[in-house]
């Protein structure tokens, strides 16, 4: 197996030379193509720190040049500052342990904030589908925000029956997730204000 052994001077490159590939329709240059903001981590590097984490995990350079995740165009419509997208190289031995991959690649696989993986795709015949890694990135969101109306909807109830305390708990919750789900956010805040708390507690 051939180590993914590439920088990002070299992603750099890659990314030109597929500039420059012919289109299928009669030879002229693909002049649409719109790339997935990638960032390529170097093994020791620390993980990306925002709230949700996609590694992609290439079999090899020649995997990763050729593999449709490079221009998959509805992942690159997340929010960088929310979720991160990170190529981990195939040569990463202790990241990859980390992610639980080993001999499973090439692979996706989604981790949560605290370092928890949510979710994982294999490929299929030695390739990953871009659709199938942008579902589960997809579907994580969705059951987040779900679970986010729930907080929201629970709250009240929980002010209700005089249980303040648990009504805070879950307002700051919600709004702990704010980057992903701004109007959760702001009304998780809303309501925080109301009771007088700040939305994050206070250090000692």
């Amino acid at each position: 197996m051939r180590a993914l052994a590439v920088s990002a001077t070299a992603a750099a490159i890659l990314t030109l030379a597929l500039l420059s590939t012919p289109a299928a329709d009669g030879g002229e240059l693909a002049s649409n193509v719109l790339f997935v903001p990638w960032k390529i981590l170097t093994p020791g590097d620390p993980p990306p720190s925002t709230e949700l984490v996609l590694y992609w995990i290439p079999l090899s350079s020649d995997d990763f040049r050729h593999s449709e995740l490079l221009t998959y165009r509805p992942l690159t419509t997340y929010a960088r500052e929310c979720v991160s997208l990170a190529v981990v190289r195939a040569d990463d031995a202790a990241m990859i342990a980390r992610l639980e991959a080993s001999k499973k690649l090439p692979i996706a696989v989604l981790v949560g904030a605290d370092g928890r993986i949510i979710g994982k795709v294999d490929h299929e015949r030695g390739a990953l589908r871009a659709a199938a890694v942008d579902k589960l990135l997809r579907d994580a969101i969705r059951a987040r925000e779900e679970a986010l109306d729930r907080d929201l909807d629970d709250a009240p109830k929980k002010l209700g029956i005089g249980d303040r305390d648990a009504a805070v708990a879950l307002y700051r919750r919600v709004w702990e997730h704010r980057c992903l789900f701004p109007r959760h956010g702001r009304e998780a805040e809303r309501a925080l204000k109301k009771l007088g708390v700040a939305p994050v507690v206070a250090s000692r």
